[in-house]
């Protein structure tokens, strides 16, 4: 007798086992895309505040406790009414690119936060100004 090909029994064993794999690796595989797309808008934030402190820190900053840039689904907004806010949005354009104002969080932990980096009076007798940074 020749071989006719596989059974349907053989079939049904091979697409269970397939969608077997397929129910245990996709949530791992989504997992591992949530993690990705967090590591970027974390990478994202790092720069822009990064970008941020390289001006604020060479510059000089009379105004404190302002708001010079936001990270959100508005994309980036720097605070153009600030000293050296030009120097900012060089350094971001650089990182970015010139559509740097259209780059967004990305990730369902961010997607809905805002990255604010603020200018603070210097304390403790400097007279650098600080940066702090949050997500809210």
């Amino acid at each position: 007798m020749k071989n006719q090909g596989f059974s349907l029994v053989e079939l049904i064993v091979v697409v269970a086992i397939m969608a077997a794999l397929a129910g245990v690796l996709t949530p791992a595989y989504l997992s591992y895309i949530e993690k990705s797309r967090q590591q970027t808008d974390e990478s994202a934030a790092g720069e822009i505040y990064r970008a941020a402190e390289i001006v604020v820190y060479t510059g000089e900053y009379d105004i404190s406790d302002q708001v010079l840039v936001t990270f959100s689904t508005a994309g980036i907004q720097l605070n153009t009414s600030l000293a050296n806010a030009a120097q900012v949005e060089d350094i971001l354009k650089e990182h970015f690119g010139n559509q740097y104002q259209t780059a967004k969080p990305v990730s369902k932990k961010y997607k809905n936060m805002t990255y604010t980096i603020t200018i603070l009076p210097p304390e403790g007798g400097s007279y650098m100004p600080r940066l702090s940074a949050t997500w809210s």
